[in-house]
């Protein structure tokens, strides 16, 4: 079984990628709050689009931005 980040793991406002039900396509977006405790099947959280889903990756933030002149 895969390790999907815990709920300890996860902020307010960071991305992550979320399934929202075995026929849908996971998508990514900003957690706006954590639902629950861990599970197996990982996280639930409620993204500040609304979406709720299970979490199955946090989004790696992007560090090396180029900064505008």
């Amino acid at each position: 079984m895969p390790s999907y980040p815990n709920p300890d793991e996860l902020r307010r406002g960071m991305t992550v990628e979320i399934e929202q039900g075995h026929d849908k396509d996971p998508i990514k977006g900003d957690v706006g709050v954590v639902l629950g405790d861990a599970e197996p099947t990982g996280a639930t959280v409620k993204l500040k689009s609304g979406a709720k889903g299970r979490v199955r990756d946090i989004v790696p933030e992007e560090t090396d931005r180029e900064q505008p002149r």
